[in-house]
């Protein structure tokens, strides 16, 4: 038998460390960071748990790449928006409504976040991660609220201040959501009304 070649190795490595990825954030968002598990990670991957440290060396190291995958996703959404031949009040429209959206994805993410930060007891990097998403995410909102203000059409306001209340709101649909999951979450307008004009 030949050894398979090596591009067809890689995109399979890649495959599972995203399938690892998948499962941690689940994980993650289901337990939290300090009541997580590498065998509950494994088990949610369908691998040996000697595997996922093959992939990842530690839980930290996993929940680590697991904020970096939320800020690549984030860094990407802001890029999409900025090319997108719309005003600047329908740029920070569509940020906010992705950002908002109901997606199970989503939703993990954000109790990740909401998780990992009620703990005052987590690891050196898990907070370091925490912080760089934190930025990641507040400084380009807070540069949309002010570019949609300078037209007239975001509300008045320290456009931090504004961006840190639209992330508290948008966390706090996404713990309502975890807590009560058949309840429909508002419509995106509603919620809106914290920075329209």
């Amino acid at each position: 038998m030949s050894p398979r070649p090596t591009a067809r190795v890689e995109q399979l490595r890649e495959e599972r460390r995203r399938d690892v990825l998948g499962a941690a954030r689940r994980v993650f968002a289901r337990k939290g960071f300090a009541a997580a598990k590498i065998s509950d990670i494994a088990s949610a991957a369908g691998i040996s748990h000697g595997l996922v440290h093959h992939y990842f060396p530690t839980k930290e190291a996993l929940f680590v790449a697991v904020i970096e995958e939320s800020i690549h996703g984030w860094e990407a959404l802001i890029a999409r928006a900025r090319a997108m031949p719309i005003s600047e009040w329908e740029r920070l429209v569509y940020v906010c409504s992705i950002m908002g959206e109901s997606s199970v994805e989503a939703s993990e993410h954000l109790r990740i976040i909401v998780h990992a930060s009620m703990g005052g007891d987590a690891p050196q990097p898990v907070r370091e991660a925490l912080d760089r998403l934190e930025r990641h995410v507040h400084e380009p909102l807070s540069s949309l609220i002010e570019e949609a203000q300078r037209t007239g059409a975001a509300a008045a306001g320290p456009p931090g201040e504004l961006a840190r209340a639209w992330m508290a709101v948008t966390q706090g649909l996404a713990i309502n959501q975890a807590v009560h999951p058949g309840m429909a979450r508002p419509p995106i307008e509603l919620v809106l009304r914290l920075l329209k004009a």
